[in-house]
Order: structure tokens, then sequence, then C-alpha cells
């Protein structure tokens, strides 16, 4: 008699939290005025993150209405129009001088926010004052997150370094942490000098823009414990409330744990006890159950 190998893990079952990137955006070949890397051609000039917890957060680049894109490859950033320049933060906010990504969580998750990392600059006649505020706060004039003025012109002018904000933007304060629906931040900028003046995350090695933390099953909820079993060349996978369910969850499998291989759903949506049944053959590999 064959015995079946079975060659599956259980990765994780994810009502837990995973910490480390939840969004982030890599601008290589990114050129917004022609549309090249985004989501669609035009205003907003909407580019979805490159690297993001599938399933779990929908996040977006997108420019504010009073601004006008770059119009370089390998940068996501905005001019501002010489007729319309402003000289402080509440004329930014009021002109909507600014760039914004936000983060979409789903339903029956929550997000723990950790800190923001990024690669930005301002040309010369760029903006010369950049912040970083949140819907969090309202985006309201004096509740800014991390400010860079002046922003030296050149390379690193509001990186999160030494050369621009400092350090990685804190988020571990209580109001960033156990959040649901969608969180906004915005990088607003004033005192540009010239229609043509960019202000802009630019491209170097990975991720040019990225927010860490964890994203979980609500505080609260049931989730679901994973087994696995082997019977006559078949793996079944089997998941179990110990109690009862009140979000849905679904299957996925990956082949490997690197970055490459991503989470494929395998099962419709459940909410009660469910047994599966795959081949052996296709089984190496990891499986978690996700909250929808």
């Amino acid at each position: 008699m064959k015995k079946a190998v079975v060659v599956v893990g259980i990765l994780a079952v994810v009502g837990g939290v995973r910490a480390g990137v939840v969004a982030g955006w890599n601008v290589d070949g990114v050129e917004l005025d022609v549309g090249t890397g985004l989501d669609a051609p035009g205003a907003p000039y909407t580019f979805s993150a490159t690297t993001s917890e599938t399933g779990r957060i929908s996040a977006q680049l997108t420019l504010g209405v009073g601004v006008t894109p770059s119009t370089s490859i390998n940068q996501y950033g905005f001019k501002i129009a010489g007729s319309d320049e402003t000289n402080s933060l509440a004329g930014a906010i009021a002109s909507d001088h600014y760039m914004e990504f936000s983060l979409t969580i789903a339903g029956g998750c929550e997000l723990n926010l950790d800190s923001i990392e990024m690669k930005g600059q301002a040309a010369g006649t760029g903006c010369s004052n950049v912040v970083l505020m949140t819907s969090i706060d309202g985006f309201v004039d004096g509740q800014e997150i991390a400010s860079a003025y002046p922003v030296n012109e050149g390379s690193g002018g509001f990186d999160t370094d030494s050369s621009g904000f400092g350090a990685p933007i804190d988020l571990s304060a209580a109001k960033y942490q156990n959040l649901t629906g969608t969180v906004s931040f915005r990088l607003y900028g004033w005192d540009s000098t010239s229609g043509s003046g960019v202000t802009y995350i630019r491209n170097l090695a990975d991720e040019d823009l990225v927010v860490n933390g964890t994203i979980g099953e609500l505080s609260g909820g049931v989730v679901p414990q994973l087994a696995l079993g082997a019977s006559n060349g078949t793996v079944s996978v089997s998941a179990v409330f110990d109690g009862a369910g009140s979000t849905n969850f679904v299957l996925q499998y990956r082949v490997g744990l690197t970055d490459s291989n991503g989470w494929g759903t395998v099962s419709a949506p459940f909410i009660t006890n469910t047994i599966w049944e795959v081949e052996a053959t296709n089984s190496a590999g990891f499986y978690r159950a996700i909250a929808q």
C-alpha cells in the first residue's frame, strides 16, 4: 500500500496578526502625465500599492485636485501652477496641494499601524515645506504628524532619515491602532516658486513609500483553526470554529513563503466548520484562512 506524503503546511489562520509592510509603493517605471504604471490614466492619477496584504488591505496613491502631475519617469509627485502658489500650510490645505495615500481595511479586520517610511524630495523650485497629515486628525492645520521645512533641495529632502523627516514616522500611538474602514495620509506642500517645480516620491531600491503595521481579525472575533490530514492520496484541510463564527473566511494557498509566490483563494466563503480535499500532488505549499 502506498502512503500519501503530506508536504503541506499551515502557515497561519489570519485572524491573528502579521507584522511588517501592510502597503508599499515602488515608483520604478511610473510616469503620471502619460499614465504609465497607473491604474488608469488621468486625474486623480490612482496608483495602487505594489505590495500589500492581499484581500485585507486595498491601498492607493492619488493627487489632490489642486495640483498637476509630475512629468518624469520613476517618480510619483505633483506640481503647483505659478498662479496658485501658497505660502502656508493653511493655504496648501485650502488649495488641495497634496498627494494622498489611503488604506481601506477589509471587513472583519483591523489595522494597527507602526510607522511610515518614504523616499521623497523636491526640485529647487518645488515645495520648500512639506508635512504629513492624516484623516484621523481631520487634516487640520496644527495637527501635522511630521514636518520637513525647509526641504533641502535635491536628493532626500523629505526622506524618513536624517536628510528629511529625521527618522521613520512613528505611528505607535493609540489613535493609530485598531483601525477599520479607510484611513488616509496626505503630504501637503507649499512655498514652491515655479509651476515646473516638482515635489515627489522618487525611485530607489525596493518600495519607495511604505506603511508598516499589522492587520488581523477584529478584536474579540471568532477565528477558525486549521488542521491537515491525509488518506488514499488526498490531503484534507479542515477549519473548525471554537464558537459561533461572525465573519466570512476563505481558504488560501501558496506554493512557498517568498513574496514572489502570491496567495490564491481556493474556497468559497465559509463561516461554519468546513473540510476540503485536495490532490496530494498539488499540495506542496501552505494554507491559511483569511477574513474577507
